[in-house]
């Protein structure tokens, strides 16, 4: 790909988004060994590193070779039910990861994948307290960079208005609306994809779209605000 031109004549390279390239290098490598491995394997696998909310709120008994419940918030993130489950989700990040990445910094990019993915875990755990099904994916993370993207990226600001005698700013309002939109879109996904065993963690994406919601403003970089 040949440089595009800068000012004065000097060539201009885009800047890079190592951690995203690390994200996707990361989740290919774990699905990668988890073919490699078998099917068996791949679900062994997936079964220890997987977030289940009655393994986190104590219900339910962990096996031998789980992972500690509180670290499955993260672990989980990283595993994926197939190929096609891991193309999805990669895509939607390459899409929004890189600029993100490039407003907000390497280090708080990461900052907020990783608390993105836990807010959304939280979500899961707090809807099914109870639940032995198994929530693996980096969706509620990647939801939570879209978030981010939606906030730092929108062109379209919301006029301040006054609702029940107190006054909404435009960054507020412009939150509410994202947040009502992605809900939406979550439950009319759930009311599609989610009629049998297992489907669509939607909790989870709410949760992790909403905490991007939040974190955007305060770690852009400044300047970028």
């Amino acid at each position: 790909m040949k440089p595009e031109g800068g000012f004065g004549g000097e060539s201009f390279t885009p800047p890079s988004a190592p951690v995203t390239r690390a994200i996707l290098a990361l989740c290919v490598l774990v699905q990668l060994a988890a073919t490699i491995g078998g099917a068996h394997f791949g679900a062994v696998m997936a079964r220890h590193a997987a977030l289940i909310p009655g393994r986190v709120t104590g219900r339910l008994a962990s096996l031998p070779g789980d992972v500690p419940a509180v670290l499955t918030p993260l672990t989980s993130l990283f595993v994926h039910a197939g190929w096609l489950h891991l193309t999805l989700n990669l895509v939607f990040l390459l899409w929004v990861g890189r600029n993100v990445e490039i407003v907000v910094g390497r280090a708080r990019f990461i900052l907020l994948f990783l608390v993105s993915g836990v807010a959304g875990a939280l979500f899961e755990v707090a809807g099914a307290p109870g639940s032995a099904e198994q929530v693996i994916g980096a969706s509620g993370a990647i939801a939570g960079v879209f978030g981010a993207y939606a906030m730092l990226f929108a062109r379209q600001r919301a006029r301040p208005r006054r609702v029940l005698g107190l006054t909404l700013g435009s960054a507020v309002l412009t939150a509410l609306w994202f947040a009502a939109s992605w809900t939406g879109l979550q439950l009319l996904t759930a009311a599609a994809f989610n009629t049998g065993e297992g489907g669509i963690a939607v909790l989870s994406h709410i949760g992790g779209f909403l905490a991007g919601l939040a974190l955007a403003r305060p770690l852009a970089r400044r300047g970028l605000r």
